[in-house]
C-alpha cells in the first residue's frame, strides 16, 4: 500500500524456542559465528533467553533464544510450545515508537492484543499479538531495549 506508515522501526529479533541451551548457543557460535549480545533468565515468564547477533554490526537484529525453566510446565506458553511441536521459530519481535499506540492501532485493525509486562527489570511493556490472528505468527512490539549483559527478575 503505497503511502501506509510502517507499524516498526525496525526488527528487533526472532524467538527461537530450545531444548537445550547449550547445544544451541554451541551451534550458532561455533558454526555460525554469532555472538552473545545478552543473556536474562526470567522467573516471572519461566524462561531463560540468549540473544546472538552477527558480529561488528550496529542497530543489528538478534535471535532470542529460549529454554523454558520447566519443560514439564504446561501453563508455561514456551515450554507447551515446546512440548507440542519442538525447537523452532516462536515469535518475530519489532520496535515501535510507542507501545500503547500501536497496539491501540492494531486491536482497530481487529487483532487480538495482549499487553505484557516487561521482560526484565529496566524495560518497558510491551504487546503481543495472539498467534490466531496474525497468520499463526506471535508478533511482538516493544520499544528498543537491548542494553546488554546478564540479567534475573
Amino acid at each position: 500500500m503505497l503511502g501506509q506508515t510502517a507499524m516498526f522501526d525496525r526488527i528487533s529479533h526472532i524467538g527461537i524456542v530450545v531444548q537445550d541451551m547449550n547445544k544451541a548457543l554451541a551451534l550458532w557460535q561455533e558454526a555460525f559465528g554469532f555472538e552473545r549480545v545478552k543473556e536474562y533468565r526470567s522467573e516471572s515468564e519461566g524462561i531463560h533467553c540468549v540473544m546472538l547477533a552477527v558480529p561488528g554490526q550496529e542497530q543489528r537484529m538478534v535471535l532470542e533464544f529460549m529454554e523454558p525453566l520447566n519443560k514439564e510446565d504446561m501453563s508455561n506458553p514456551v515450554a507447551k510450545r515446546l512440548k507440542r511441536s519442538g525447537e523452532g521459530f516462536y515469535h518475530l519481535c519489532g520496535v515501535v515508537s510507542d507501545v500503547d499506540a500501536t497496539a491501540s492501532t492494531l486491536k482497530d485493525k481487529g487483532l487480538t492484543v495482549i499487553a505484557r509486562p516487561p521482560a526484565t527489570e529496566g524495560d518497558e511493556p510491551r504487546w503481543l499479538t495472539h498467534p490466531k490472528s496474525s497468520n499463526g505468527i506471535i508478533v511482538e512490539g516493544v520499544t528498543e531495549w537491548l542494553k546488554g549483559g546478564v540479567q534475573s527478575d
